[in-house]
Formats: structure tokens, C-alpha cells, sequence
């Protein structure tokens, strides 16, 4: 059977987009990265009438009373930003440490296989030995491995006769100049601002869309172990009306990009 209209042949559409976050109260935008899916699900409650004026009861009216928006997110990019969605805190702290010469640190409970904690990172090794009378010295790559990022030392081997280890070390000062992110975790309820999309898509129309206030927070389980693919964050975001917008525009504005 032939067709009755014109067929539509041009419209066909891929969704792909950039997406920004703009923190609240921040007068920037930052690129969310790599963002494998996304999409968003509006939930309207509504109450109905159902007329006892015909024969059987027969819906007349409906009417929407709440409204309410989610959006799920599925990020590759582990950005300063994702990783604050992730762990919940956007308060930007920074570690901070005072540089530190000739500390000595006293481990008593030697065995093989132990990690210590020197209480510092950055740490550069001056000695280590039993604190004898002969000193018995423990040799680093022989005795115990060093991780000075971390500032902890791996018990690999035990001198003959040694029952202790003394460790004099050095620490670098650590400053904001360093730029070590330290989050806490659950610090928040999330973190809140303006997520925008930007379409890119060759196919089809492209839209850009403001979701005004919104809340990102982990969906589900926070993957702490991956498997051999990439990583990902899933994050989902709650929509929140803004009432500095004009009404229609309360939760979220879409507009057409002219490609």
C-alpha cells in the first residue's frame, strides 16, 4: 500500500551530549567528562475523579498535584569534581603538613608481613635499627620496603636477635601548593548546583538543557574494586525547583542548538 504522506526521513536523532557542572554559588563551569548514559524520569502524582454521572463510573478529570524529577548518571571520568559527587563532601579541603627533620618512631611487635605507619607521608628514611647497644641495623629492600608517599614501612625480613625497630626519618611539609584533595566521606547530603547538558550529535537536533538545582549523590554502591574494563561513578540527581526562574522554567529550560 502506497504511503499517504510524505515520509519523514530526516528526523531521526542521536543523543549525545557534554555535560557541565556548576557548583553552587561558583561563578564557572566545569567539563563532567566522559559520561557513558543519562537520562532523566519526571514523576507526576496526580488524583482523578471517575463521574457517577453515566452508567459506569468513567474518569472525567485528572489533575496533577505533586511533581518531581530524577536523574541517573553513568560518569567514565574520575574528575576532583566526580570523585566529590562520589564521596559526598564539595567542601574542598586540602591536606595540609608541617615538614618535620629527625622524628624517630618505635615499633615493638615485629613480625613479617606487618605494615607501620609513621604518622607522616613524603617521608625520607635516616636510619633504622634495634636501638641496641650494637646497634643492628635494618637495610632497606633487605628488611622492609619503604612507601614514602604513604609514609609506611613493610616488614619483609627481622635481623637475628633484633626485638624492635627504631626508625629516624624525615617528612616534606605538604601545602595547599600540593593540591592533595582529602574528602570526607558522607560529609554531605551530596553536593548541589546546576548540571547542563550540550548536545553534539551530527544526527539530528541537538538541545541544550539547564537543570537549574539539583543534588548528585552515589546510586547505590560505590565501587571501591573494579574488574578488568574501565571504571565508572553512577550517580543519580534529584531535580529541585528553582524560584528565581520564571515558572514554566522552575525545574529545568531546554533549548534547540542550531547545528
Amino acid at each position: 500500500m502506497a504511503t499517504k504522506f510524505q515520509p519523514r526521513l530526516d528526523d531521526y536523532f542521536r543523543q549525545t551530549n557534554q555535560a557541565t557542572w556548576q557548583p553552587k554559588g561558583a561563578d564557572y563551569e566545569i567539563n563532567v567528562g566522559d559520561i557513558e548514559t543519562s537520562g532523566g524520569t519526571p514523576n507526576l502524582t496526580d488524583i482523578e475523579r471517575y463521574s457517577r454521572e453515566f452508567a459506569e463510573k468513567t474518569l472525567a478529570r485528572t489533575d496533577t498535584i505533586q511533581k518531581d524529577m530524577a536523574l541517573s548518571l553513568t560518569v567514565k571520568s574520575l574528575t576532583r569534581e566526580t570523585a566529590q559527587m562520589m564521596w559526598m563532601d564539595a567542601d574542598g579541603d586540602l591536606l595540609t603538613q608541617t615538614a618535620v627533620t629527625a622524628q624517630t618512631k618505635t615499633f615493638n611487635n615485629l613480625k613479617v608481613g606487618r605494615i607501620y605507619d609513621l604518622g607522616y607521608v613524603n617521608t625520607t628514611i635516616n636510619s633504622a635499627d634495634d636501638d641496641g647497644t650494637t646497634p643492628i641495623q635494618f637495610v632497606e629492600d633487605v628488611h622492609y620496603k619503604h612507601v614514602s608517599e604513604l609514609g609506611k614501612i613493610e616488614l619483609i625480613a627481622i635481623p637475628a636477635t633484633a626485638t624492635k625497630l627504631v626508625v629516624d626519618f624525615d617528612a616534606d611539609a605538604v601545602d595547599a601548593e600540593d593540591d592533595v584533595a582529602v574528602y570526607g566521606g558522607m560529609a554531605g547530603q551530596g553536593v548541589f548546583g546546576t548540571l547542563r547538558y550540550y548536545g553534539i550529535s551530527d544526527i539530528g537536533q541537538n538541545f541544550k538543557i539547564e537543570f537549574w538545582n539539583v543534588r548528585i549523590k552515589p546510586a547505590g554502591e560505590i565501587s571501591l574494586q573494579g574488574a578488568d574494563d574501565y571504571g565508572d561513578i553512577t550517580l543519580e540527581a534529584r531535580v529541585f525547583a528553582d524560584g528565581t526562574k520564571p515558572l514554566k522554567y522552575r525545574f529545568f529550560k531546554v533549548t534547540e542548538l542550531k547545528n
